[in-house]
């Protein structure tokens, strides 16, 4: 069996909720929400998680007191050893203060988060000793750490049981299925597509817009503009797609067709490749190739977690050009996309 893509641990962690997390004292910023004793003080340790350090890195804090007692943070359950994760991708929410909800605000890839309260030998930067802030839980680099736009802060975690609750931190269990699987894997996309999102600042206390970078037009970027369209949320586009595949594949050897299980379109029984794992893209000539990038990843990762061997497909809206379909076929995914009422299904 072909070994699918190892995937890094994802931890949540809620914090109030911030424009730019560089700082209170002397800013043109404010927290609201986070606790209790965000609610008494005005303030929070999490308020400089986005300030590039002296150092070049960020220090994030998740609040891990409760009363007279400061918890741990048992990051040995999700494989870290020596009080400490290192390698995971740490990602932080916020309620919205108007339309409630709590809100994926940004992240840290390629973090480590420990399982105790980390003490500053001295402040990492002129900021954190103005706020007073002298500890951490969390450490990356400034340029893995990114931060969204209030407007871009849309993707709300569900609530209830099996979901993060008055803990601050949580990550989902390995075998996560179901409403859970579908929120990592549009967490995920989020990660993947806006790798060059804002990044944090200078922490030299001046303008809250020194130092910060952004990437070329991300608006106006292709592959993100794809992701927007078609990814964050199902299209109708989507559904109508999948209609027209299941009833062309009724027309073949096709058994035992199942749609959306286990956040996999379709999957079925071929009579020559055995379990067919199908991954459906709404798409036009623009952003076809993109369309058959992303599909890629998902259908290696369902394949890691099916049961046995399965054969991978994807199924375009459009036509791809040569070079398109050398993409796929190249890699050992076989390739279909509609045609004169029916579907060309070309296998590598």
């Amino acid at each position: 069996m072909t070994e699918g893509p190892h995937l890094v641990r994802i931890v949540f962690c809620g914090i109030g909720w911030m424009s730019r997390y560089r700082g209170l004292a002397g800013q043109p910023d404010k927290i609201v929400g986070g606790g209790r004793y965000v609610r008494e003080n005005e303030t929070g340790h999490e308020v400089c998680n986005f300030l590039r350090c002296d150092d070049g890195n960020v220090y994030g804090h998740v609040e891990t007191i409760r009363g007279e007692l400061d918890r741990q943070i048992h990051v040995e359950k999700w494989g870290g050893i020596a009080g400490s994760l290192t390698g995971v991708d740490i990602v932080w929410m916020a309620t919205h203060p108007q339309d409630g909800g709590r809100r994926v605000v940004g992240w840290y890839k390629d973090a480590t988060i420990f399982r105790e309260r980390q003490t500053f030998e001295r402040p990492p930067s002129k900021q954190h000793r103005i706020d007073h802030i002298d500890t951490y839980r969390t450490i990356a680099l400034s340029g893995n750490a990114h931060l969204l736009d209030i407007d871009e802060r849309t993707l709300a975690m569900p609530r209830g049981p099996g979901w993060m609750g008055q803990t601050q931190w949580w990550s989902p269990p390995d075998d996560a299925g179901g409403q859970v699987q579908d929120f990592i894997e549009e967490v995920r996309h989020l990660l993947l597509t806006r790798a060059g999102a804002k990044k944090t600042g200078h922490g030299d206390g001046g303008s809250a817009d020194a130092g910060i970078k952004n990437s070329p037009d991300t608006a106006s970027d292709p592959y993100t503009r794809y992701i927007k369209e078609n990814e964050i949320q199902v299209s109708p586009r989507h559904n109508q797609l999948q209609a027209q595949f299941q009833a062309f594949l009724a027309t073949t050897d096709a058994q035992a067709v199942r749609a959306n299980l286990e956040s996999v379109d379709i999957r079925y029984q071929d009579p020559k490749r055995g379990t067919v794992l199908v991954e459906l893209k709404p798409c036009d000539t623009t952003n076809v190739r993109y369309a058959i990038r992303t599909a890629m990843g998902q259908l290696l990762d369902y394949r890691q977690r099916s049961k046995g061997e399965a054969a991978l497909l994807i199924v375009a809206e459009t036509k791809p050009n040569e070079d398109d379909h050398d993409l796929a076929r190249s890699n050992g995914f076989g390739l279909a996309y509609p045609s004169e009422g029916t579907f060309n299904l070309i296998w590598p």
